[in-house]
């Protein structure tokens, strides 16, 4: 029995005659005679009364007892086709900094989606002021931050503060405590974190062109950080990474600069705002991984 021969016979049950079924059902009104025997063949009974010259349909008490049955039979059917049926995935739009996404954000990502695989992230690199803009146009959902700017229709919410590092390759003769003082820009390798970083640098070594080297992405800096002498302030979650790497070491340091905060930015018109609260409750619970972090109490839901 298949869904045709089903399909046949409740075609035939609604309709005047025998060649209104076929016709409903875009065949000839032989292969309908045929397909209706071939089911009356499999359950060994007719299911219509054969008169010569009747031209309406009546059913036989057997086919009319097969009525419920095969409307069962085709609610199955249906039900049994959808169980392949996925429903539409929630997206989720997001946007951070480059500097959260090397050694941070993978882990976020990877233990977010796992928990959500009915979830679609989609996934940018955005400067601050970019990501406000995308925020303020509604073509990113959630943002991540360094740099909080004001926009009237964006909000900003502070995620979590991490201290800023000295960090050097092991082959350095830099001591265990360091200054500012002790330090030349000559060896640097130089990324603007945040505002206050750079109040912080320029405050110490002043408006100065003479960094060794200067960046404004995380993708080529590991690789920088291996030449002789070359030394970085980074914020503690990258320190941390590079150190268990084992090329690098971190010193104390006196007179450094504030901690370095992430915001969460986001719409007065958000929506799926418990998706993008788990989320953030991800990341607060990667970023509680890391030593030196200090997690900032962030919720949607109000």
């Amino acid at each position: 029995m298949t869904y045709q021969d089903i399909e046949t016979f409740l075609t035939i049950v609604t309709s005047p005659t025998l060649s209104k079924a076929a016709e409903t059902l875009y065949i000839t009104q032989p292969a309908l005679s045929h397909r209706l025997s071939s089911l009356e063949g499999e359950l060994g009974t007719n299911l219509i009364v054969r008169q010569k010259g009747v031209r309406t349909i009546e059913l036989t008490e057997a086919g009319k007892r097969f009525i419920p049955v095969a409307e069962k039979w085709e609610q199955l059917w249906q039900e049994t086709k959808e169980i392949n049926y996925k429903a539409p995935m929630s997206p989720l739009r997001i946007a951070n900094v480059d500097s959260l996404n090397i050694y941070f954000m993978p882990k976020v990502y990877t233990g977010f989606i796992k928990n959500h695989k009915d979830c679609r992230l989609n996934i940018s690199t955005m400067r601050s002021n970019a990501a406000y803009e995308a925020i303020e146009n509604q073509t990113v959902d959630l943002a991540l931050v360094t740099n909080p700017h004001f926009f009237k229709k964006v909000h900003t919410r502070s995620l979590f503060h991490e201290s800023m590092k000295f960090i050097c390759s092991k082959k350095t003769d830099y001591a265990e405590v360091v200054s500012p003082d002790d330090l030349s820009v000559e060896n640097e390798i130089f990324i603007p974190w945040s505002s206050p970083f750079l109040m912080w640098h320029d405050y110490w070594f002043g408006n100065t062109q003479e960094k060794r080297i200067s960046l404004d992405n995380m993708s080529l800096f590991e690789q920088f950080l291996h030449l002789e002498n070359a030394w970085a302030i980074v914020p503690s979650t990258i320190a941390y990474t590079l150190e268990k790497k084992t090329y690098f070491r971190t010193c104390r340091m006196t007179n450094g600069p504030e901690a370095r905060t992430c915001y969460a930015i986001y719409s007065d018109k958000r929506k799926q705002i418990d998706l993008q609260q788990e989320f953030l409750d991800t990341l607060a619970q990667v970023a509680g991984q890391f030593p030196d972090v200090e997690i900032a109490k962030t919720q949607f839901r109000t």
